[in-house]
């Protein structure tokens, strides 16, 4: 408002010196993140600039109506409330649009942190509608596109539908001498190689080199792979778990089993918190109130690319004994926050817990991570407010306010499984 108006913050606040606080602190706090700004005073004021996906509107003043008029874009529009400045704005704003259903979300606190956060994750929901994903399935067109058109209609990324005779090819492309260098170095940092032969393993190695020529030949973000259905098929020369564990601790998406709401999930974790997901089977057991995060293969690099790794083995597929994947070894004691999105039904679902051990069991999938956690509501509600199937992205870190922040800014509804 006008600075003679008498009114939050107070008559005579300097406004224009508070923005520029505020946007140095934004700028500096989140230097990888293009920005384009706008200060608008009114909704007559607010032009949409060219190519901007998403927006964070910081109310410094009250009741000028802009908010609501940035919301009402439709695209994801994360509301910042400066304290004590913008707070009956942003809050009767933020409640409008929400009820309107509009792809809003907001935050509120002393602690510039908390924005920090939020203002990530409006960014990795704007980085998700940039990014391809390539599905490797035998699947018709038909069907694909109509795949293709809700993922794009409801989180904006591209699918890229290799087939399964494209991967093939490029693996039949990688010479051994290729892959050998990639191989020894799994090898060698491994704890123990216990099944599987340095042949599979060689073979687990050309595949990487293969799927990791078809992202940059499509300029792809992600994969995921029908690995199941295609290696039990004959189709597939090798299991991508190995494979999958390297692209993941380079920063990359690598899914199992064609998930596409797995891979999304994976993707939009990577972007908001810059480290990998876990794609699991989890497994609840009531009596050491544990769910248990089973699958084979997970990031070794848990903190991000930059950051140590963990232990891990070398093993067999669990279920067909076949093929080379992985046993990995999380930190205990460590927080972790389990997600999953369900693109048809515009829902997510997450509950956190802390790791309490790395189970050692035959049984099921080879990497078994067992985190404390309220087991009890978690089964209660499993895919009671929308099936979300049974695999759950898991991420080490308390990151449930980003993650939750990212989903309504997707205009999805949350499910907090563990409450």
């Amino acid at each position: 408002m006008p600075r003679e108006v008498a009114t939050w913050p107070y008559k005579g606040f300097d406004y224009d010196a508070r923005v520029a606080h505020l946007s140095r602190a934004i700028r500096e706090s989140l230097p990888d993140v293009e920005w384009v700004e706008l200060v608008a005073k009114s909704p007559a004021e607010f032009k949409e600039p060219p190519g901007v996906g998403a927006y964070a509107v910081v109310i410094v003043g009250i009741w000028n109506g802009v908010p609501m008029r940035v919301a009402e874009t439709g695209k994801p529009t994360l509301l910042v409330d400066d304290l004590y400045g913008g707070s009956g704005e942003f809050l009767l704003t933020l409640a409008a649009a929400a009820q309107r259903g509009l792809r809003v979300a907001g935050v509120a606190s002393s602690n510039f942190s908390d924005v920090v956060r939020a203002l990530r994750a409006l960014a990795a929901v704007d980085a998700l509608a940039r990014s391809k994903l390539i599905v490797v399935r035998e699947v018709s067109g038909e069907a694909f596109e109509r795949l293709s058109k809700l993922v794009s209609e409801r989180v904006g990324t591209k699918l890229v539908h290799v087939k399964p005779e494209e991967l093939v090819a490029e693996y039949e492309r990688v010479s051994e001498s290729e892959a050998e260098p990639v191989a020894q170095r799994w090898i060698s940092r491994a704890l123990a190689v216990v099944e599987p032969s340095r042949s599979e393993i060689l073979k687990s190695a050309r595949m990487y080199v293969a799927m990791r020529r078809l992202l940059e030949k499509h300029g792809a973000q992600g994969i995921t792979i029908d690995c199941l259905g295609l290696f039990y098929g004959g189709k597939l020369p090798a299991y991508p778990c190995l494979g999958f564990v390297e692209l993941l601790n380079q920063g990359f998406v690598a899914a199992c089993e064609a998930d596409v709401d797995s891979a999304l999930t994976q993707m939009l974790i990577q972007y908001a918190t810059g480290r990998p997901g876990f794609i699991s089977d989890p497994v609840i057991d009531l009596g050491s109130r544990w769910i248990v995060y089973a699958h084979c293969l997970a990031a070794t690099k848990v903190y991000g690319p930059q950051g140590p790794e963990v232990p891990y083995k070398i093993r067999s597929h669990a279920e067909d004994r076949a093929g080379a994947s992985l046993q990995a070894y999380w930190p205990v004691g460590e927080p972790v926050t389990t997600f999953k999105l369900n693109v048809t039904e515009k829902a997510a679902a997450i509950h956190s817990g802390v790791i309490a051990a790395n189970v050692e069991e035959e049984k099921a999938c080879r990497t078994k991570v067992a985190a404390v956690s309220n087991v009890e509501r978690i089964l209660e509600n499993w895919n009671r407010a929308a099936n979300f199937g049974w695999h759950r992205v898991s991420v080490v870190g308390d990151f449930r306010r980003e993650l939750v922040t990212a989903a309504k800014l997707l205009g999805f509804r949350v499910v907090e499984e563990d409450r």
